[in-house]
């Protein structure tokens, strides 16, 4: 999954033909990742080639770790796209989570010594990007992505262990401050976690119920702060987006959502399998399995439970399709999924960057025998040839390397409008 998520960078450069964006007041909303297919916070999707992505706590540090499901992020919005309507996100924030080595014990987990609480619809993920079980992570680097609760623990909505140990970082509430030692405690009152920080003064708007995140040194019983960021000063306003924790639907069910090309597709009894944007689906419909293969591009809605996307609505576009295939939202075969073939492209509505139900998001690999020459975009297991005769390149042109790309199928060849090299961040 991380080999296929969004590594999202600052602004850059190159000769465009691409619909210039309306200017509008930047508008800063903050949650936790729904969805990929640029990204989807809040229930709002955002348009992200170009963005910049940097660390929320000193707000210039330029992130080179990939967006994924499950971040907590603060968007600033930037105008909207001409070609899809979509707002424009022009800065995001990481809100970075707890760092530190993992200890499970009989299903629990702490890392730095901080309690972390689970559900099926966290994700574990192996240094590979492959799901895992949290017993597979005890005594591995991880970072835990998730929102700090008022009792002390840490809901975790994404879990990535890393390649090599790096620095501790605790993200947390702050139970208790005493400020004539220069101390605070963090955790929850059965796993407490006391953090010396005494070398950094003062610290304004540091209180019991704030919301922090400090880089560390020491270990567990004597931590001692070499930086402290006070996130927020109420704990209670800070968590309120985990109930935005929420797809474009607002629906419980279809509370995660994938834009992007089929690959890796396996039919079995039940339906099928494949993967969009390096995640895996479940789909139950034989039928709908049956009318889909690996290059159509779909929109897929449902839940991550324990690493899979459960489909339970999904929307597909495929030029090679019969006309008249489709399932309405009454799921009409009564298979529990619902699903729908998009009108094709007629000739009063051909593929073209005016017409946003067109537009594409594809993640992949870009190979040119030369700039902007002889292209062709991979995704998984289906590759395109690229036409990036007039596409807008953001952050330097590559001819190689792993891209975000904006566009609109003209046949079999994948029309780009703008595209931003991955690789180099």
């Amino acid at each position: 999954m991380a080999a296929v998520t969004m590594v999202l960078a600052a602004c850059g450069g190159g000769g465009s033909t691409t619909p210039a964006a309306t200017p509008v007041a930047s508008i800063a909303t903050a949650g936790t990742i729904s969805g990929l297919g640029s990204v989807i916070v809040n229930g709002m999707r955002y348009e992200t080639v170009g963005s910049s992505v940097l660390d929320a706590d000193d707000r210039t540090r330029e992130i080179k770790t990939p967006l994924a499901i499950g971040m907590t992020v603060e968007i600033e919005q930037n105008g909207v796209d001409a070609m899809t309507q979509r707002p424009i996100a022009g800065k995001i924030h990481v809100r970075g989570g707890i760092k530190g080595i993992a200890s499970v014990s009989q299903g629990r987990l702490s890392v730095s010594g901080l309690p972390v609480t689970t559900d099926a619809g966290t994700l574990v993920l192996a240094s590979d990007g492959q799901v895992t079980t949290l017993e597979q992570l005890q005594g591995v680097a991880v970072e835990v992505h998730g929102l700090p609760q008022a009792d002390g623990s840490y809901q975790a909505t994404r879990i990535e262990a890393q390649a090599q140990p790096g620095s501790t970082r605790l993200v947390g509430t702050v139970a208790s401050v005493n400020p004539t030692a220069a101390t605070l405690v963090l955790g929850s009152s059965a796993q407490p976690v006391t953090v010396s920080y005494a070398s950094l003064g003062a610290v304004p708007g540091l209180v019991a119920g704030a919301v922090v995140a400090l880089e560390v040194s020491g270990t567990p019983g004597s931590y001692s702060a070499t930086r402290l960021r006070v996130r927020s000063t109420s704990v209670q306003g800070y968590t309120s987006e985990a109930g935005q924790y929420i797809g474009t639907t607002r629906k419980a069910e279809e509370r995660n959502e994938l834009y992007g090309v089929i690959s890796d597709q396996a039919k079995s009894a039940n339906g099928c399998t494949f993967k969009v944007q390096g995640v895996p689906v479940q789909a139950t419909s034989t039928t709908l399995c049956a009318s889909i293969a690996d290059g159509d591009y779909v929109e897929a809605k449902g839940r991550i439970v324990n690493g899979v996307l459960d489909a339970t609505r999904i929307e597909f576009e495929g030029q090679h399709r019969s006309a008249d295939y489709s399932d309405d939202s009454n799921d009409s075969d009564h298979d529990g999924l619902r699903y729908r073939r998009l009108a094709p492209p007629t000739s009063n509505d051909p593929a073209t960057p005016a017409a946003p139900s067109r537009s594409f998001e594809l993640y992949g690999n870009l190979s040119c025998s030369a700039l902007n020459t002889a292209c062709t975009l991979q995704s998984g297991t289906v590759r395109y040839s690229a036409d990036l005769g007039s596409a807008t390149w953001e952050h330097g042109q590559v001819v190689s390397g792993f891209v975000e790309a904006k566009g609109y199928l003209s046949g079999s060849s994948f029309k780009v409008v703008k595209i931003e090299s991955k690789s180099s961040r």
